[in-house]
């Protein structure tokens, strides 16, 4: 249990980082509409940083879940998403 707990930890941790950034970068939402497929977030975000709450909901319904079939997908999401906005922070970095 105390891998998985660190596991949640470095999760958030590395969500908390891509928060700082989005904010650092100054990104609105109207830069933010295009990069990510429909089902990938719920397209109710008003600010980017809104991702990121997303994030960690999904991170916590994760480490609350105790279906394997429901973390697997979960996981798989986290990965995703986290990804998606990696990806979408390093073309606004190279943009400044």
């Amino acid at each position: 249990m105390v891998a998985n707990e660190q596991i949640y930890q470095r999760l958030r941790q590395q969500i908390a980082a891509l928060r700082r950034e989005i904010i650092a970068l100054n990104v609105s939402e109207e830069q933010f509409v295009d990069w990510f497929d429909a089902q990938l977030f719920r397209t109710t975000h008003s600010a980017p940083e809104h991702y990121c709450d997303e994030l960690a909901q999904n991170v916590s319904q994760l480490e609350r879940s105790s279906r394997s079939d429901q973390q697997q997908w979960l996981a798989l999401r986290i990965e995703q998403q986290m990804l998606a906005l990696t990806r979408a922070l390093a073309y606004f970095q190279r943009k400044t």
